[in-house]
């Protein structure tokens, strides 16, 4: 393979990956293990490289934004796969990297830097925002435009739902009770300590009440159709800023173990579900479907409309800090370059240069 079609390869795989890099730098990874010598790496056996290399950028990105990848097993292997480094690509890339000093590892963080600084400018007008000057919709627009961010759309669409939601039903101060009949009170003694693990409620005592809240679930994975955040009152909640088919959209309900379903998507695909609630039996299971518009009207009116003294700041101050969890900023990045000696290297004709 030409070293031409090599870069290609790795540029797909740059371009498609969401702002973490998990894949490109699992390859940056298994280029600089090799060239350091301190494992022997045969691109045509994948057994030599495909375990370690996970390791190898657990680490990184453990040491970069203090987290690692969450996917399952057989999509992170799937880097390897004909269709995105397949060996012969791998080998010309160790070659090139070996011959270079490292100039294709430098390649690959010099992405993932420039992905950072985006979104770290994004973060800035966020967290600088008032009331009366933030605009969700210049947000949503700012990731969707770039197509560097495009791709960590899940994660800002999750956020926003998050603090829309979570703002409201603690500016209501809502609660919820569970009650026991008093009828039941042997059957509540006789298991008292069960009782209290799992209810919650102690001996003596028939009810107890909770603030109402929404919890996230974990960590964003465009390829999960399960669940994104839960509320202990009642409803499961899905948010997706991917296009869905009628297919699609059963796949997310049927893997949702709850009554009560609320999605969370852009406009035409609300007309999908909307349309497939009516016709098919589980459609009673989704209590509500939320659009993207009004997701929009949504915080203008909490940050503009006639409650805005006592949702908006709220509001703000938790999309900043959702933001902030999702995208943490690698602060450790130059010292990082300056270790490896990317900082020092001269830059490089091929690779330093406009992909061909």
């Amino acid at each position: 393979m030409h070293i031409i079609e090599a870069r290609r390869k790795l540029d797909a795989i740059i371009a498609k990956a969401r702002t973490d890099l998990y894949k490109p730098i699992q390859i940056a990874e298994v280029l600089y293990h090799a060239r350091g010598g301190t494992v022997t790496i045969d691109p045509f056996n994948r057994e030599t490289y495909r375990n370690p290399s996970k390791h190898w950028r657990d680490a990184i990105t453990l040491r970069l934004i203090g987290k690692k990848s969450t996917s399952s097993a057989r999509y992170q292997d799937d880097v390897w796969n004909e269709t995105a480094l397949p060996p012969a690509a791998l080998a010309v890339l160790l070659t090139a990297n070996t011959t270079s000093n490292g100039a294709v590892e430098r390649y690959i963080y010099r992405a993932y830097a420039e992905r950072h600084q985006a979104v770290a400018n994004i973060l800035t007008m966020v967290t600088h925002s008032t009331p009366a000057t933030f605009d969700l919709a210049q947000l949503l627009a700012a990731f969707t435009q770039n197509a560097q961010l495009r791709r960590s759309m899940d994660k800002v669409y999750e956020s926003i739902t998050y603090c829309l939601f979570e703002t409201f039903i603690t500016t209501l101060e809502a609660t919820i009770t569970v009650q026991i009949a008093d009828h039941h009170a042997p059957l509540l003694d006789a298991f008292a300590d069960l009782a209290e693990q799992l209810l919650g409620i102690l001996p003596g005592h028939t009810d107890i009440i909770e603030q109402a809240h929404i919890y996230r679930v974990g960590v964003t994975n465009a390829a999960d159709h399960g669940l994104d955040m839960w509320a202990n009152f009642g409803p499961a909640i899905q948010v997706k800023h991917l296009s869905l088919n009628p297919q699609q959209a059963a796949v997310i309900v049927d893997h949702i173990e709850s009554d009560q379903i609320v999605l969370v998507c852009r406009d035409a695909d609300a007309d999908v579900i909307a349309t497939i609630v009516q016709q098919i039996s589980w459609g009673r299971r989704v209590r509500g479907i939320v659009r993207e518009s009004e997701l929009i009207g949504w915080y203008d009116q909490f940050l503009r409309g006639a409650f805005a003294e006592r949702l908006a700041q709220p509001l703000l101050t938790c999309l900043a800090a959702s933001l902030q969890a999702e995208f943490p900023q690698a602060s450790q990045l130059v010292a990082f370059f300056e270790e490896r000696g990317y900082l020092r290297a001269a830059p490089d004709p091929f690779w330093d240069a406009p992909a061909p």
